[in-house]
């Protein structure tokens, strides 16, 4: 999106059997063309994560934001987390805008750091 307006940059249309996971890296060569020299922040959902993904964005100079997939963070950790450290956002998503304030929920924010494992020594050897 720009910065501007919200107005679209870049839109790709897949057919409903293509994983996600596999469109990241050709949206961010898409991406890079249109930046040319300048640099720019991928922001995107946790479809991006992936060893594969991370390794070209990386590769690439490209700076990027996306959650970690549920499925790779342990119900452990999530238990663990501070909320006293984390941030409070000041955000409202439109279906609850209609709620007193002390209804709402609370959304808050926490920086951290992912390490991913590469992928499995077979897909290494082949």
């Amino acid at each position: 999106m720009s910065a501007d307006g919200g107005i679209p940059l870049h839109a790709r249309v897949f057919g409903g059997g293509a994983a996600e996971v596999s469109q990241v890296v050709g949206a961010m060569k898409d991406l890079r063309a249109m930046a040319g020299e300048r640099d720019f922040l991928m922001v995107a959902d946790s479809k991006l994560v992936s060893y594969s993904n991370v390794c070209a964005l990386l590769a690439a100079g490209v700076q990027f934001i996306a959650p970690a997939p549920a499925v790779q963070v342990k119900d452990e950790v999530y238990a663990a987390l501070d909320l006293a450290q984390a941030t409070v956002v000041d955000w409202t998503p439109d279906r609850e805008a209609g709620k007193p304030t002390e209804r709402r929920e609370t959304y808050r924010v926490l920086e951290d750091t992912h390490t991913l494992t590469g992928p499995p020594a077979r897909a290494i050897l082949s």
